[in-house]
C-alpha cells in the first residue's frame, strides 16, 4: 500500500466563511412609488461605503502552517512533531494540525523492533514529501536521527585537541590494536599504546564494552585516522619507580616470561630483560623471586637491562656477590 493511502483523514485547509447574502429589497406601495416617481420629490440617495471583508484568522494560520512544511522539504529544516497513533506501516504524527504520514522504515528504531513504542512522544523529522493538492505529508525520523549524529561527530572532530584526555569505550578488537568510541567517532589505540609492557594481544589489556580513558595522539585526514594511547593516560610506572631505575641498583624482580629471554618485573608496568649469557630461562619458574641489579636503562625507548648477582659482581661494587664467592669469604 502506498504510503500516502493513510492520510484519507488529512485535516484540510478551513475554508473561508461564505459572505452573509444580501437581504431583498421590499416593494414599495403603489402609493410610494407613485410619490416616488414626482421629480421634485425625489430626494438623493445617501452614499453607503462597502462593508470590508471579514479575515478567517483560522484559515490563516492553516495557510501558513502548511507553508512552512512546503517551505522545511525546499530547506531541509528539522521539524518537531508529536506521534499521535500506531497505523499499518508506520505512525501518524500531527504537524500544526496537518497530519503526518511516518513509514516504519523511517522511524529511526532497531531492525525489528515495534514502532508502537513511539506513539505520544516528541520526535525531530525531515519533510521527504508534500501533497500539495490533498494537504498530505510524508515524514522521515531516521533522517533527522542522522543529520544529528553527523553534527554531533563534526563537533566532537572538531573540539579534538592533541595531548587531552578523553572518555572512550572499546568497540572492536584487532591484531594491530583496538578501536575504541568517543562518543560518535572511532579511533584506534595501536597495540604499542595498550600498556607500557610488551602486548601480544589486545585481547590480553582490554575486553569489547570497557570504559577507558585514553590520551589523544593524531587527528589526521578531518578526522578519518585518529590515534589515542591507553598507556599515555595511565600512571607512568617509569617515573613512579624511578628510585629502582639507578644503573647498579640492587632490586627483588619476579620472573614474569621465559622466552624469548627471562623478563623480570621489578614493579607493574617496570621488567627488564636478563640475556642468555647471564642466565638460563630454563632454569627458572614463572612468578619466582629473584635478586637482579640494574645494567642499563634505554627511557626513550623504555628498555631496561638486568643482570643476575653473579654475574654483575664486577659491574658495581654494590652488586650482590655470588653464592661460592660469599661462602668463601667466610672461611
Amino acid at each position: 500500500m502506498n504510503e500516502q493511502s493513510h492520510l484519507d483523514e488529512t485535516t484540510h485547509v478551513p475554508q473561508a466563511e461564505p459572505e452573509a447574502p444580501q437581504a431583498e429589497e421590499t416593494a414599495q406601495p403603489e402609493a410610494a412609488q407613485a410619490e416616488a416617481a414626482q421629480p421634485e420629490a425625489a430626494q438623493p440617495e445617501p452614499a453607503v461605503d462597502a462593508e470590508p471583508a471579514k479575515a478567517n484568522p483560522g484559515r490563516e494560520r492553516a495557510q501558513a502552517a502548511w507553508q512552512r512544511l512546503v517551505d522545511a522539504k525546499s530547506s531541509g529544516e528539522t521539524i518537531q512533531a508529536k506521534v499521535k497513533s500506531a497505523v499499518k506501516g508506520g505512525l501518524l504524527v500531527d504537524i500544526d494540525g496537518y497530519r503526518g504520514f511516518l513509514p516504519a522504515s523511517q522511524a529511526g528504531v532497531a531492525k525489528g523492533a515495534p514502532v508502537e513504542g513511539l506513539v505520544n512522544e516528541t520526535l525531530a523529522l525531515k519533510v521527504i514529501d508534500v501533497d500539495e493538492q490533498r494537504k498530505r505529508v510524508v515524514v522521515s525520523h531516521r533522517r533527522a536521527q542522522q543529520e544529528e549524529r553527523r553534527s554531533a561527530r563534526t563537533e566532537l572532530i572538531r573540539s579534538l585537541k592533541v595531548g587531552e584526555e578523553r572518555d572512550a569505550t572499546v568497540a572492536r578488537l584487532t591484531d594491530f590494536g583496538a578501536f575504541v568510541d568517543l562518543g560518535g567517532v572511532d579511533a584506534l589505540i595501536p597495540a604499542s599504546e595498550l600498556a607500557f609492557e610488551r602486548v601480544d594481544k589486545p585481547a590480553d589489556v582490554v575486553s569489547i564494552g570497557e570504559k577507558l580513558k585514553v590520551r589523544v595522539l593524531r587527528v589526521e585526514q578531518n578526522g578519518k585516522k585518529i590515534a589515542v594511547s591507553r598507556k599515555g593516560a595511565l600512571p607512568d610506572p617509569w617515573r613512579d619507580h624511578a628510585d629502582l631505575l639507578r644503573q647498579g641498583k640492587a632490586v627483588e624482580g619476579t620472573v614474569v616470561s621465559k622466552e624469548p629471554r627471562l623478563e623480570v618485573a621489578l614493579a607493574d608496568g617496570v621488567v627488564g630483560t636478563i640475556g642468555e649469557r647471564d642466565a638460563n630461562p630454563q632454569d627458572y619458574e614463572i612468578g619466582e623471586k629473584v635478586e637482579v641489579t640494574v645494567r642499563t636503562v634505554d627511557y626513550r625507548n623504555r628498555r631496561l637491562r638486568l643482570s643476575l648477582p653473579h654475574s654483575a659482581a664486577t659491574f658495581s661494587s654494590g652488586s650482590f656477590a655470588p653464592l661460592g664467592v660469599e661462602l668463601g669469604g667466610d672461611r
